[in-house]
């Protein structure tokens, strides 16, 4: 959690259907926890939940409620840290293993450091586990805790039209390890969403996990089923798309301007780190030293009035955008040459701090358009993407690609070889066996023999595949049918979704479309039957009260299991601008993904991985 204001809280109020009370149940529950731990309070924090949690609750609402410190839960505890003295110390935390371990090494450390009895609690999020109580247990240390809480912690908005499990292993789970434990998380978020907004009438599912979620919230709300209250349904559509439906375009790089911010520098938590250096003025250069720069962390949400119309852009949009905003910022200063009555010049000082505020966004993301273009504008990217675009349209993918046997030999990095390669696998309906080989020989040559355990992952997950003795061509017939790849795209005045991969339209959303334009999966027969695992229609019955009622709303649920781009919900922004049935979406994800952070997941880790 920031120990700085971050200003402006995002905009949850637009969008279908409005989820700021998401949040602030969440930080209601969890300031509910903190009044059982008394006096002064140190929280120390899963790493991975900090980011998620400064969505939801300020530094100094955590100070009027007792929290003195905050520190990242570690391997060690440092000296500085053993010298605090509170009354109790929280371990907020994800129910794992390591995590149990840091646990154990921190209370003994606190324990002989401190000479005042200290009250030690731990908040699961969202659930404590047996193993992880059995480890609690091996150790001897359960008794120490005063309180062992849950925290219940499902989906998060991160704006007025998203939300996220932020469940990063979710897509190796499901994929490669065959654990359901993201899909149970996804279930229990379903049916919490349900009890706020009503069961939603009718369920679409795409891939085996997709499957497992239907069955599961069936069953959950069979278990549930005397507390059901009658409400108005406001959503009348969910759509499952199991990730591995279409691996295509996590793999591909994405082309807005969020999403490209996401590839060069990551977006973690709705916020991007980038050099400060960059945003000093020149005078500002002048008085400090390289090294004292901090760097520059940046709120990228709806709350920036520029960020917000920029966002879903294609990046070679963004140059006339940005000009044409700095124009109509200009004109609106000249305004106050025009002022001459007193009324006149007092509504120009009531639109000062609005045009301030945008004066300052404005030149905050000229500068990160500008660090933007520093990374695409050179030869090396434009190549990968020109190799991107021949094999996503079948050109020589049965062949070996002399650019990634290049890149292989040069060493570059393992990432962009992987998913060009994933790309070529995903586009041939697999690699011919000898082919497959001989690329995972030289990549375990180039990089380690511990990426054989890295290839079994992703054979297992199906981003690769050896090719039957009788090719599919599943992926030429839907790329042909959907019409995936596009030519002469208008990347600056768009007229379909294939402008966020400037040709490329996103299969997931594609799919959304017809579904949402023709009622279900009535005229998609012929196409779903190439797609992994099943595609499914089902209905859950409403009682006699809801079923007299009308949905409020033309207004789909769009739930992506395993990970979603920030690509693909641009795609779904602009689909719900232009749809002919005015339909409107609400985006649901496992995790906010791009080919770089899915490849994190499977990757085995070495001393020469080169990232």
């Amino acid at each position: 959690v920031s120990t700085q204001s971050t200003g402006r809280m995002t905009d949850y109020s637009s969008g279908g259907i409005k989820l700021s009370f998401l949040k602030d149940l969440a930080r209601g529950d969890l300031l509910d926890h903190l009044k059982l731990c008394e006096g002064s309070k140190a929280i120390f924090w899963d790493p991975k939940l900090k980011g998620p949690f400064n969505l939801i609750i300020d530094w100094q609402i955590l100070k009027q409620h007792g929290v003195k410190k905050m520190f990242e839960l570690q391997d060690y505890i440092p000296a500085e840290v053993l010298e605090n003295k509170w009354q109790s110390v929280i371990m907020l935390i994800r129910p794992e293993l390591p995590l149990i371990d840091q646990i154990n090494r921190a209370v003994r450390s606190l324990t002989v450091a401190q000479r005042n009895k200290l009250d030690f609690h731990i908040i699961f999020v969202s659930r404590k586990s047996t193993m992880c109580m059995q480890r609690l247990e091996k150790y001897k240390i359960v008794g120490e805790f005063k309180n062992i809480l849950e925290l219940e912690l499902d989906l998060i908005p991160f704006d007025h039209d998203l939300l996220t499990l932020e469940y990063s292993l979710g897509f190796r789970e499901m994929s490669v390890e065959l654990d359901d434990s993201c899909l149970y998380q996804v279930s229990r978020s379903l049916m919490s969403l349900q009890s706020y907004f009503g069961f939603i009438p009718n369920i679409i599912g795409l891939g085996p996990s997709a499957e497992k979620v239907n069955k599961m919230i069936q069953r959950m709300r069979k278990e549930g089923a005397a507390h059901e209250k009658p409400l108005t349904p406001r959503i009348e559509n969910l759509v499952l798309i199991d990730r591995r439906v279409d691996l295509m375009t996590p793999m591909s790089t994405q082309l807005t301007y969020e999403g490209l911010i996401d590839e060069l520098f990551g977006i973690r938590n709705n916020t991007v780190v980038l050099p400060g250096a960059d945003f000093l003025s020149d005078a500002e250069r002048d008085q400090v030293q390289p090294e004292e720069v901090k760097p520059k962390h940046i709120s990228l949400t709806s709350s920036d009035p520029i960020y917000n119309d920029a966002r879903n852009l294609n990046f070679n949009a963004i140059g006339p955008f940005l000009g044409k905003k700095a124009k109509q910022i200009s004109a609106a200063y000249d305004e106050k040459h025009d002022a001459k009555s007193l009324q006149q010049l007092k509504h120009f000082v009531s639109k000062l701090p609005h045009m301030q505020a945008e004066k300052k966004a404005l030149e905050v993301q000229t500068t990160v358009a500008q660090l933007v273009k520093k990374q695409i504008y050179n030869k090396a990217f434009h190549h990968k993407l020109g190799i991107e675009q021949i094999l996503r349209e079948g050109i020589d993918v049965d062949k070996l690609n002399e650019d990634i046997e290049e890149m292989i030999y040069r060493e570059e990095s393992l990432k962009k070889v992987l998913r060009l390669l994933c790309i070529q696998s995903i586009a041939a309906d697999g690699l011919k066996p000898k082919l497959l080989e001989f690329y995972k020989r030289e990549i375990v040559h180039s990089y380690g023999y511990h990426h054989l355990i890295t290839f079994d992952r992703l054979q297992k997950s199906g981003l690769l595949s050896a090719q039957d003795k009788t090719p599919r061509k599943s992926y030429p017939i839907l790329r042909s049918t959907l019409n995936l790849t596009v030519e002469n795209v208008n990347e600056k005045e768009p007229n379909d979704i294939s402008y966020t991969y400037s040709g490329y339209a996103p299969l997931t959303v594609r799919l959304v479309n017809w579904i949402t334009q023709r009622s279900g999966l009535k005229y998609l027969a012929d196409m779903v039957k190439h797609l992994p695992g099943n595609a499914f229609q089902d209905s859950q019955k409403l009682s006699a009260t809801q079923d007299r009622l009308e949905y409020s709303d033309n207004h789909t649920l769009v739930y992506f299991l395993g990970g979603c781009t920030y690509a693909e919900v641009s795609a779904l922004r602009f689909l719900a601008q232009h749809h002919p049935n005015n339909a409107t979406f609400t985006i649901a994800t496992t995790k906010l993904i791009n080919g770089d952070t899915l490849l994190d997941t499977l990757i085995e880790p070495g001393k020469d991985q080169r990232s």
